[in-house]
């Protein structure tokens, strides 16, 4: 018999969430030319943060989600700060509410959508403003296209409301 969740001990959470984030923040950074020259893959770090916020909201705080955008940022080498104020600016407006059934999978994507296009927005604007001149938009938008697309398999695979997973 398992023990209540209120007993559980936090730490297989924390590792479980520590090790996806450092695993999705090292594939979104890792080198993946086109043979167009694009470096595009999916926002895979906002993915993993929403769905660790749909699953275990009380974990994923501002100063976490802070601190992934900056990581992101060092990691693919852009200014600094426009990822990190990304993510905290999109999920303080589009975070997912449990009692908005952030669980079931039709609203879920849809709000994490919303959250994509605010993130992507704002991702721009801060990085047009740190380059001085107006970013490239067909990288950015391809991105988040591919990222919106891409999640309801993720929130599928990881995000169920039911969960059968054994991890707390």
């Amino acid at each position: 018999m398992r023990a209540p969740l209120e007993r559980r001990s936090a730490w297989p959470t924390v590792v479980a969430m520590t090790l996806t984030l450092l695993a999705s923040l090292l594939i979104h950074a890792a080198p993946t030319r086109l043979p167009t020259g694009a470096d595009i893959l999916p926002l895979l770090p906002l993915i993993t943060l929403f769905i660790w916020a749909v699953r275990r909201p009380r974990y994923v705080s501002p100063l976490l989600i802070f601190a992934v955008g900056l990581l992101q940022d060092l990691l693919i080498g852009g200014p600094m700060g426009v990822w990190a104020l990304s993510y905290l600016v999109a999920f303080a407006i589009a975070r997912p509410r449990e009692e908005e059934g952030g669980g079931e999978l039709g609203p879920m994507s849809l709000r994490f959508a919303v959250l994509t296009l605010i993130a992507l927005t704002l991702a721009w604007g801060a990085g047009s403003v740190a380059l001085g001149q107006p970013a490239a938009t067909a990288d950015l938008v391809t991105e988040g296209i591919l990222t919106i697309i891409l999640f309801p398999g993720f929130a599928f695979l990881f995000a169920r409301k039911k969960e059968r997973t054994t991890f707390s």
